[in-house]
């Protein structure tokens, strides 16, 4: 009988003891290389538009931060086209936010940069508008 007690009081406290040590070594641990690495998550577009291709890069920060990297690559190979700055915005999917402007500033290489930080976890969609184009990226910022 003592048996038969001991184990059904030793199974519930098995069980117990697996759900916590399987959390601490597959929940903390994805947690944990997500916070320790600079750049968790990028997203890259690349868009044929008129007279060359437009690459996007959003790459997310640490606290919701992001950076978003916009270059445009001549067809012809002329470099005139950095000097058009890109206009961005960003809105949450699914959610009635609005649009948010994203200021770009350009950089020595022709490329043309932005950072900020998303005020919430979730799909984002930002929108660049460069010469008259207009390409999206959707981010899933964390």
């Amino acid at each position: 009988m003592r048996v038969l007690l001991a184990g059904i009081i030793a199974i519930p406290f098995i069980v117990v003891v697996a759900t916590i040590g399987t959390f601490l070594i597959f929940g903390l641990s994805g947690n944990r290389e997500q916070t320790e690495s600079p750049s968790a998550a990028e997203i890259t577009v690349a868009r044929d538009i008129a007279g060359g291709r437009l690459m996007v890069a959003v790459e997310d920060g640490q606290a919701r931060a992001f950076e978003i990297t916009s270059r445009f690559e001549s067809d012809d190979g002329r470099n005139d086209a950095t000097f058009v700055q890109p206009t961005v915005s960003m809105t949450m999917i699914g959610h009635d936010m609005g649009r948010t402007p994203v200021q770009m500033f350009r950089q020595s290489d022709g490329t043309w940069r932005g950072t900020g930080t998303f005020p919430m976890g979730g799909r984002w969609r930002f929108q660049i508008i460069f010469d008259g184009d207009v390409v999206e990226l959707e981010h899933a910022a964390r």
